[in-house]
């Protein structure tokens, strides 16, 4: 299951992403069109969590040991 998950981590982050625009764009234009008082600055919240360190950090391990070393040489 981790091994699943780990080779598929840059989909699931730019899923993460692309579900957060939505959700923004959503928001921008419920507070435009209905008047709804969404906060908006809630959403740069959380693309600065999905965009930590941490997860650049994992992010750039997966990518280098799936692209950049030889097939058998790899990093479990």
């Amino acid at each position: 299951m981790l091994d699943k998950i780990k080779s598929h981590l840059i989909e699931i982050f730019a899923c993460m992403f692309f579900l957060l625009f939505i959700f923004w764009s959503i928001g921008y234009f419920a507070n435009a069109l209905f008047n709804t008082k969404f906060d908006l600055q809630s959403c740069w919240g959380g693309i600065a969590a999905l965009g930590g360190s941490g997860t650049l950090a994992a992010v750039k391990y997966i990518y280098d040991s799936k692209y950049n070393s030889t097939e058998g040489d790899k990093i479990q």
